[in-house]
Parts: structure tokens; sequence; C-alpha cells
């Protein structure tokens, strides 16, 4: 059925139209197959207008590949006619090696702000009592920042799950976030957390203490460069650097809306960081040095980093050591929340990276503030 204005169909009419479509997906097996309606939870999409809801519900078909579930999209349209709450359903279905149809619902709900609450209790008559329930926030807007929609639907979800990746006001999202899962039951995830495990990784192995021993310790400077967008993704990394190796922000500058320095207490002593943004290129983190002092005999030294296509690059500052490299691939979206959505459980690192990714927020001032 074609996502039309004649198509939507009023609330009370989703579960008589989701038998509907039940009925003629049985009634379509003429080789003795069978259907199976294929749910290993709920997976709530919040979408701002009606261009992100179609990208939602592009996604969905592979979303559901990967990780069945009853699927609604929330999608929040101001412009929309109607002042009430507008319907429409549809199943994604697909043919096992034994002949067996696995069919997943897909329904969504078009609201204006003022008629959040109304969609949120025909969210909650649509639930799957007995399966565990997501809120996959595909705004670009964080998600304590949306004047109280999110609250409307997230006290349904024991999983939120958001991107960073694009916030226009990086440290005001950073605290927001952190502050709101410090007050509420369920697991927070930033997808930006996935994409860095590349990064995390080649840190881990390159400056490891078998490989160089004491750099982690010795760390006094770190300059990175990023594309637009991506300042949130070099936030977090540092947050997580941070956490590891017990350094407290002192001190945080922007300048020019396009550079942003630090100043870390770390155990050796004054740290600084610098973070450029460039104007054009990919939203990811591009370059990053990386320096320690000499100390304990060691001397001084440095590793370049830089992402090349679907790699991260490692190279040495130390002649005796070899570059390296490994993989960076781009996940699709709803490859990465499938991923996630197998982990409802919290996860302590993340955890601790955000705390100071927001002790790091609150320390940032505006140049001449």
């Amino acid at each position: 059925m074609e996502r039309s204005a004649e198509n939507f169909i009023d609330p009370v009419e989703i579960e008589r139209e989701l038998a509907e479509i039940w009925a003629v997906i049985d009634g379509q097996q003429t080789d003795g197959g069978t259907v199976t309606r294929a749910s290993m939870s709920n997976v709530m999409i919040f979408c701002d207008g009606e261009e992100q809801a179609h990208d939602a519900a592009e996604r969905i078909p592979r979303l559901v590949l990967h990780h069945p579930a009853r699927v609604l999209v929330l999608a929040l349209v101001e412009g929309q006619a109607s002042n009430g709450v507008q319907a429409w359903v549809t199943a994604h279905c697909r043919r096992t090696s034994d002949g067996t149809q696995l069919c997943a619902e897909h329904i969504e709900l078009r609201f204006r702000a003022a008629s959040a609450e109304r969609a949120a209790s025909v969210v909650r008559s649509l639930l799957i009592s007995d399966l565990p329930c997501a809120l996959w926030w595909l705004s670009a807007r964080p998600p304590a920042l949306t004047d109280g929609v999110f609250d409307v639907f997230a006290p349904m979800a024991e999983q939120v799950i958001y991107d960073s990746t694009g916030w226009a006001d990086p440290p005001r999202g950073v605290r927001a976030m952190s502050q709101w899962s410090k007050n509420h039951r369920a697991v927070i995830f930033n997808l930006a957390w996935r994409r860095l495990k590349p990064w995390r990784r080649i840190l881990s192995q390159t400056l490891a203490p078998t490989v160089i021993p004491g750099a982690l310790q010795r760390i006094d400077n770190i300059e990175l460069r990023h594309g637009p967008h991506a300042l949130p993704l070099a936030w977090l990394l540092l947050g997580w650097l941070a956490s590891r190796l017990g350094w407290q922000p002192k001190k945080g500058v922007a300048r020019s809306g396009n550079r942003l320095d630090w100043q870390f207490e770390s155990p050796a002593g004054e740290l600084r960081i610098t973070a450029h943004r460039n104007d054009q290129g990919p939203a990811h983190i591009e370059e990053m040095r990386i320096g320690w002092q000499s100390g304990a005999g060691k001397p001084a030294g440095y590793a370049d980093y830089r992402q090349e296509g679907h790699h991260i690059r490692h190279f040495p500052g130390e002649e005796t050591l070899r570059p390296s490299s490994i993989p960076a691939l781009d996940l699709h979206l709803e490859q990465m929340v499938a991923a996630q959505l197998a982990h409802r459980a919290g996860d302590t690192l993340f955890t601790e990276s955000l705390a100071l990714s927001e002790a790091m927020a609150r320390v940032v001032k505006w140049a001449g503030t």
C-alpha cells in the first residue's frame, strides 16, 4: 500500500489492518509453506518530519533482516493537516531456505508535538508485552533536548539508542544525555561509540606497554583533526582516553567555531589537546597525533594516525616500529542498531567515557566570554 494521505488510517483501525495484511499473506501460500511472525523485540524509531520518516521506512527491511521486530515509526510532523494521530501499516517478509516466510510488522504514526501524549498512548497499546522495547532516536536533535517529546516515549523503552554525530551543540547535548541517564532506568547507547571501535582498537594496540613502554602514562599533547559534524566523535574518543588514563579536564576554549582547546591534568602533569574542524570532508576523525614526554629513562616520542578510505593507519614516530592499519568499514545505521539491540545490558566502558565527556563539556567556554 502506498504511503499517502488517503491511505492513512485512524489508530483504532491498526489491529484490524494488521489482521487483513496477515490474512492476505496467509492466502498467498500456495505451495504449502508457512508464515511466521518474527519478533525479538519492539523497536520504536523516532523521526523529525516526513523526509526522515521515509528514510526510516527504507531502513526497516535491513533492520528486521538482522533483528526481527515489531517496528513503530514515530514521525513528528508539525505541518500535517490533522491535529490528531494518523497511522499506516505494512509488513516485511522474507523466505527462508525451508520455505517458511518470516514477516515483521511495520507501523507508522504521524503526529504533532501537541498530540505526542496521544501517540504514546497508541504506542503502549501496540507493544508486544512479553518482548523488550527499544527506542531508536533517528532524529538529529539530542533526545533530552526536544521540549519533552523524548520524555513521552522514553519511559516505554528499556534501551535508548541515539547518534551524537552531527549534533549542532555537542557540549549541551552531551550534558543533557549524561544527566538524563543518571535519572532514568533505561540503558542508553550512542552509535558514535560503535563507530569509534576501530580507533579505540588501534590506539590500544599501538600504544600498549608491550609496544612502547610507558608512552600512555607520559602523553602530554594530542592534536586531532575532524570533518564537519564529527566533533561529537572526537569528543567521545577523548573522553574514553581520559577515563582510561585518569585525566581530569581543567579548561576548554572554543575558538571561531573550528577549533577547540582543552587542558587536562594527568598523573604525569599538564596535558593539552587541540581539535581542529575541516570545512569539508566526511563526518569522521581524519587524523590524530599523540605525543608523549620523556621520563623514567625513556625518550619523548609521538605517533600519527589517519583514516584513509576504509582503513585507519598508524605511522609511528620511532623508526624501529613498523606502520600498521586496521579496517574501518562504514556500516549502515540499521546494521549498527540491530547489533546493539542484541546487547541490552549497559556498557560500563561507554558509561565511564560519557561521564568524562560530560566533565569536558562543563569546562568549555567560548573565547572572549
